[in-house]
């Protein structure tokens, strides 16, 4: 049985990633492909769980988030990802390893070494066949998140905090453009849709 295709989308909080896993899980069913949706935090029942300390807790250590962060991750990783990737399922994760680059290492100042430190505890350690980097200016993507729910915890953060997220999101991308395709999104549907679809559809045609 072929190994299911792992693709991940990543990006700020309203730069458009939860509208567009549904294009992408829409896409990859019409042709034929069995596909499951995760997210993280979360995914998992301890995950879950994780997920609620991570966006609610107050004055965590910057470590602690970084490791629960993880620790949701691994879990998830053991309990759906590889398992279905290896029944051939197609999974889909709403943020992966790259959003603790970002996040974590870049954000909260803790650096990209100690995060890779960490990414090597997991098991198995996983790349994404294909990430989508959906990219937005601040602006957009704080009047977006604005206008659509209560902020939680990370939400909350300064507008220099999701400078230095974007922009590690961005330098990730620039050193592999091969696997993170950023895409657009402050521009019509339909012209960042066919983008995600070219994408797709190269990635079909590898498989």
């Amino acid at each position: 049985m072929n190994k299911g295709l792992f693709i991940s989308v990543e990006g700020i909080d309203g730069a458009g990633k939860s509208t567009h896993v549904n294009l992408i899980r829409e896409y990859l069913e019409s042709k034929g492909k069995t596909v499951v949706v995760t997210r993280e935090p979360g995914g998992t029942e301890l995950g879950e769980q994780i997920r609620n300390l991570l966006l609610h807790s107050h004055n965590m250590h910057h470590n602690t988030e970084l490791l629960l962060m993880f620790a949701s991750r691994q879990e998830l990783i053991d309990k759906v990802i590889r398992p279905n990737l290896e029944q051939g399922v197609c999974v889909i994760a709403d943020r992966f390893v790259d959003a603790s680059l970002a996040y974590q290492g870049a954000g909260r100042g803790i650096g990209m070494d100690k995060v890779y430190q960490v990414m090597n505890w997991l098991e198995p350690v996983l790349k994404t066949d294909l990430t989508f980097l959906f990219n937005v200016p601040l602006s957009v993507a704080f009047e977006r998140v604005g206008k659509n729910r209560n902020k939680d915890r990370i939400e909350k953060e300064s507008i220099d905090f999701f400078t230095k997220v974007q922009n590690a999101y961005l330098d990730i991308a620039s050193k592999e453009p091969g696997r993170m395709k950023v895409i657009r999104t402050n521009r019509p549907k339909h012209e960042s849709r066919e983008e995600i679809i070219r994408h797709l559809d190269g990635l079909l045609k590898k498989n």
